[in-house]
């Protein structure tokens, strides 16, 4: 597999390859993509080994394109590229973080409405059953309800208006 992949990418080092094969647990297609974004990414030894530490340190967090566009933007000078990368990985746990909260936020207040409306049935319901000759479902006092509809919505922390 190793001499087939260093017949494939004759300007790749035996020994980026070979550590591209150990990082992928031995899958040659993963192997192949990276050794081709290698190959149209750097030009010597030092380059290869530079971006092969990149992708490993960020390449779970970013894509390769956006490694190689940072890589270029940096005049493939390795340090400053690590401190931009670091810095978009940063950015990008927070916008994940706040797409996570968000998701949050609605599945609370989808919860907190199906409490209201669980509450909200069982107040009327309790209502009909406990005066049955008093109150027809019809004959509900509006103001009441409204009332009690404030009360729990207060207590939820859920938006009464809405």
């Amino acid at each position: 597999m190793l001499v087939q992949l260093q017949q494939t990418f004759p300007k790749i080092d035996e020994e980026i390859i070979s550590e591209a094969l150990k990082w992928f647990n031995q899958d040659v297609e993963k192997t192949k993509s990276v050794l081709t974004w290698l190959t149209e990414n750097t030009t010597n030894l030092q380059q290869q080994q530079h971006l092969m530490i990149l992708f490993k340190n960020a390449g779970n967090q970013l894509e390769k394109t956006t490694i190689s566009q940072t890589w270029r933007n940096c005049n493939q000078i390795f340090t400053d590229t690590i401190a931009k990368l670091r810095e978009i990985c940063a950015t990008s746990n927070l916008n994940e973080l706040n797409m996570l909260q968000n998701v949050i936020t609605v599945e609370f207040q989808e919860e907190n409405e199906l409490k209201i409306i669980r509450e909200m049935c069982l107040h009327i319901l309790w209502h009909i059953l406990k005066y049955p000759k008093h109150i027809k479902y019809r004959q509900i006092h509006k103001q009441a309800l409204y009332n009690y509809l404030s009360k729990i919505c207060h207590t939820l922390g859920a938006n009464f208006d809405q």
